[in-house]
């Protein structure tokens, strides 16, 4: 066996000992690990902060005080947005509806559509909006739009100036308006036109349509004739209409009266035996009814006005 001089077993030595530091230099202990994780969190908590910042300010401070608008991601592939919930809110303008601005009365997600005024009478004018929005989720097929009816009344009336309140009398439908689906009678016999809503549905057979009245009872706009509902669509398309449903029937108001014409009989409602027209009459709390008759579809006159 041979010998090593001293001077080589000094660098050997030296040798070790910085490799043994390289190795000690890398191998952190418990207490550096948690300090490293501990400043991973915290700057990821630095990262995300304005991210959650400005996502709260774009729900919040776009949408402003008199609309909400709330957004949610789909998870259907292809849709690129979303489920869109818009509420209007009440407005500041004159006293006169017809100088209101009506971009006003649709919130910003909403696209307008119809405009019904209905005159002062022995309470305050009101304006009828009919305006649409666009569901987010997008199916290709089906129309996605949904349409809304809402009644502006004013209040806390100030010189020159309103504070106009909506109600929305239908919050969801699957189907358009036209000029018809508003008209215009005092069937409550209070000096005030009453709304009566017809919408007529747009897929279905044998002039299908959900109707009601809508009065001002005191500062509330509410349905006072309507029961009932009517169920469209599945799924994400589905849609959900509150009111009487109807079918081959035309229905008004005459004399301060309701009035329906339907069909009875026969073999089918296209070709009744015989139309029964119905007249009622509001108490104040109810309807009665005043009048019932038969008549042949030929000789009937109330169905030779444009339907509904």
């Amino acid at each position: 066996m041979s010998l090593k001089s001293s001077s080589l077993i000094e660098g050997e030595i030296a040798a070790r000992r910085r490799q043994s530091r390289r190795a000690t230099r890398y191998r952190a202990g418990p207490n550096a690990v948690a300090r490293a994780r501990s400043m991973l969190m915290a700057v990821r908590l630095v990262v995300a902060m304005p991210v959650l910042a400005l996502s709260i300010l774009g729900v919040l401070g776009c949408n402003g005080a008199d609309r909400t608008a709330v957004l949610e991601a789909s998870s259907s592939p292809g849709s690129s947005v979303v489920s869109v919930s818009v509420r209007p809110g009440a407005v500041e303008g004159p006293t006169d509806p017809h100088d209101l601005d009506l971009a006003a009365l649709v919130p910003a997600a909403g696209r307008l559509d119809h405009v019904w005024y209905v005159p002062r009478g022995t309470s305050n004018p009101q304006v009828v909006v009919g305006w649409h929005h666009q569901l987010g989720r997008r199916i290709p097929g089906y129309d996605s739009r949904r349409y809304v009816l809402t009644v502006w009344s004013p209040v806390r009336i100030r010189l020159g100036t309103a504070r106009w309140k909506p109600t929305t009398v239908v919050p969801v439908s699957p189907f358009s308006f036209d000029g018809r689906s508003i008209r215009l009678a005092d069937v409550t016999g209070d000096g005030h036109d009453d709304l009566l809503t017809t919408i007529v549905c747009s897929g279905c057979n044998h002039g299908t349509a959900v109707v009601s009245v809508f009065a001002t009872v005191g500062a509330k706009v509410r349905r006072i004739y309507g029961r009932g509902a009517f169920d469209w669509g599945k799924g994400a398309q589905h849609a959900s209409l509150s009111g009487r449903v109807i079918g081959e029937t035309w229905w008004g108001a005459r004399g301060g009266l309701l009035w329906f014409d339907e069909p009875r009989g026969g073999i089918s409602v296209c070709c009744p035996a015989y139309r029964l027209q119905t007249f009622i009459h509001w108490t104040g709390r109810g309807w009665r009814t005043v009048m019932r008759r038969r008549v042949s579809p030929n000789t009937d006159r109330l169905i030779r006005q444009p339907f509904p």
